[in-house]
């Protein structure tokens, strides 16, 4: 099949949760193809439907979903690959290592497609880091690498990252691109620090262990001075039972997820991310820039970010309270940040730039030859593929368990697309 002379059409494989989206991964994925859709790539997603998404807002998307049961989406991959040809699809996109291998090089070979890896972070360093065993640590260097030989391009979110992963996955710099996430400039509305709000505002998945580790040193450094001045702690977004338990308090406030951030953020003064691990280019700190709130982050926050001079980084989290007082108590300087970080935003970050961005980047994919896809066999003796570690960790804290929109009955695969919802039996 030759490529070069078709319009792009990427399919983009996902599991989970998707819309509403409760991380930055989805996020990116459900604005990205949203945004790809309106300049003329057409996009469809291939969703594995565990019932944790809100299938009328899907229809109201202008791409096509195409959503399955588990079984079928991770082992009926010949009718996976019929419809990519029906869709005439010359990219496949996964967005984590184990289904990138497991369904990626089938799917591939099957249809001629190429087959690109998206990473939202470097896998194995946050796993190091978030102090996994060792083995576990080495099996995930394994999938990288592995991933390295089989994918035909790799897209990441940050500079740093592609670094890193060009010396992890030993691949060159033309077949891995850096796109970072987007702004929805029309949903987040430039704001400004409400002084009389009195609020510093924490945004973020708080199943992600990084975010909560954020929480536990806000409640500990932050919170204590902030609410002896009168101020309040708003922490925003999907967050476990216990840990709300444990850290609630006056002023010390969890709002979980809300559908609509430009509310909280206009009743924002400043806006906080004590992040000690992870990497890739974090969201929240992109939203709250575009609503052009004073930031306070630590470097390994701000790391994905090539411009930081709107951001306040400091790493000793006991300086935090003096910051946002100095911040309050100059509101001219605050107010200079705030403007200055809804600018960068506009420039570098509008989804419509995105978009365009990861448009040349696949048009670039599609003019070399396609990758030989090797037996799964050769990949390495010790490769092994479980669940990705987001989902085994979903799974067990029982995170989407009072989401009610599943279907009832068993079903073949469903069809959303331009306000119709169609559920083949």
């Amino acid at each position: 099949m030759s490529h070069k002379s078709k319009s792009l059409a990427v399919g983009i494989f996902i599991d989970g949760d998707f819309i509403p989206s409760y991380n930055g991964a989805k996020n990116r994925v459900h604005y990205l193809s949203r945004y790809l859709q309106r300049i003329g790539v057409k996009v469809v997603i291939f969703y594995c439907y565990r019932g944790w998404a809100d299938l009328k807002l899907i229809s109201q998307e202008p791409f096509k979903t195409y959503i399955f049961p588990i079984d079928r989406y991770y082992n009926d991959l010949n009718f996976l690959a019929n419809l990519i040809k029906k869709e005439s699809i010359n990219i496949i996109q996964f967005c984590d290592l184990e289904s990138t291998l497991s369904q990626g090089i089938k799917l591939s070979q099957n249809t001629g497609a190429y087959l690109v890896s998206e990473l939202h972070y470097v896998v194995s360093k946050l796993a190091k880091n978030l102090g996994n065993p060792p083995k576990r640590v080495q099996s995930i260097r394994q999938l990288e690498l592995a991933t390295g030989k089989i994918a035909d391009h790799i897209i990441c979110l940050s500079a740093n990252d592609s670094l890193e992963l060009r010396k992890k996955m030993h691949i060159v710099s033309s077949r891995i691109s850096t796109i970072p996430s987007g702004v929805d400039l029309k949903e987040i509305k430039y704001r400004g620090p409400n002084f009389k709000a009195k609020t510093a505002l924490f945004l973020g998945n708080l199943y992600f262990e990084p975010n909560a580790d954020a929480v536990r040193l806000i409640s500990r450094y932050i919170y204590p001075a902030l609410n002896q001045k009168g101020f309040r702690i708003l922490i925003v977004g999907d967050c476990p039972p216990e840990l709300k338990r444990q850290f609630q308090a006056p002023n010390f406030i969890f709002t979980g997820s809300v559908p609509n951030l430009d509310e909280i953020f206009r009743e924002t003064t400043v806006a906080l991310s004590p992040v000690r691990e992870g990497t890739g280019l974090r969201i929240k700190i992109l939203n709250y820039l575009g609503a052009g709130l004073p930031v306070i982050a630590t470097s390994a926050a701000a790391s994905g970010m090539s411009n930081t001079k709107s951001i306040i980084i400091e790493n000793n989290f006991k300086k935090y309270p003096k910051i946002i007082f100095d911040l309050f108590n100059n509101p001219n300087h605050a107010l200079r940040l705030a403007i200055s970080s809804r600018k960068i935003i506009e420039r570098n970050f509008d989804w419509l730039i995105i978009a365009r961005r990861t448009a040349e980047a696949y048009k670039n994919i599609i003019s070399l030859k396609i990758k030989k896809k090797p037996r799964f066999a050769d990949l390495g003796e010790n490769l092994t593929i479980g669940k990705p570690d987001w989902l085994e960790e979903f799974e067990r804290k029982g995170r989407f368990k009072k989401l009610s929109s599943k279907i009832h009955g068993n079903f073949s695969h469903g069809i959303i697309n331009r306000g119709e919802i169609r559920i083949i039996k």
